[in-house]
């Protein structure tokens, strides 16, 4: 995709980002005020992505929207498993990833992923936990690496964790992912 955006293109990129913006928007809206992504909201952002590809694209747009949902869903349900994020969260970023694409869905998640390592860090520096945690995690790794005790991953969901809604972390990465998805399209 080369040149500007102007045309029939262009338009339908831009219908498919403002929907985006629109739905992540929602998203981060609801799971502030109650920690909570509705199974209709993430429904609705997956049958949008769908059709618009659908509509758009065609036999390709549904492939380009399933795989997306597919990689989405599936990344973000191994961090559901050890007990990382919810499974709000795992649909959401299905529902992301069928709206705009499996590469879209990966940048997004390494991007959150660090976002949310910043933002606990802060928070563990307002309550001066970092020392405690800091050999809590090196145990845990050491078990993990050292000792080869996979099971100790699923130990995480049992230990008292630092909580905030994931949607601190996903509204900037997906900030940064679509400046540098517009940045590459020029």
């Amino acid at each position: 995709m080369g040149g500007s955006l102007i045309g029939r293109e262009g338009n339908i990129i831009f219908v498919c980002l403002g929907s985006f913006i629109i739905f992540i928007a929602v998203a981060f809206a609801l799971d502030v005020r109650f920690s909570k992504l509705p199974n209709k909201l993430t429904m609705c952002g997956a049958v949008f992505g769908v059709m618009f590809h659908v509509w758009s694209e065609g036999w390709n747009g549904f492939l380009f929207s399933m795989l997306g949902a597919g990689v989405g869903f599936l990344l973000v349900f191994v961090l559901y498993v050890i007990g990382a994020l919810g499974a709000g969260d795992v649909k959401l970023f299905g529902a992301i990833g069928a709206i705009m694409g499996a590469m879209f869905v990966i940048q997004t998640l390494v991007y959150a992923i660090l976002w949310a390592g910043l933002i606990g860090l802060f928070l563990l520096s307002v309550q001066r936990k970092i020392r405690a945690t800091s050999r809590k995690l090196s145990g845990w790794l050491f078990t993990i690496v050292a000792l080869r005790k996979v099971e100790a991953l699923f130990e995480l969901k049992q230990q008292k964790n630092i909580k905030f809604p994931f949607m601190y972390a996903v509204l900037p990465a997906v900030s940064i992912t679509i400046y540098y998805s517009l940045v590459g399209m020029r």
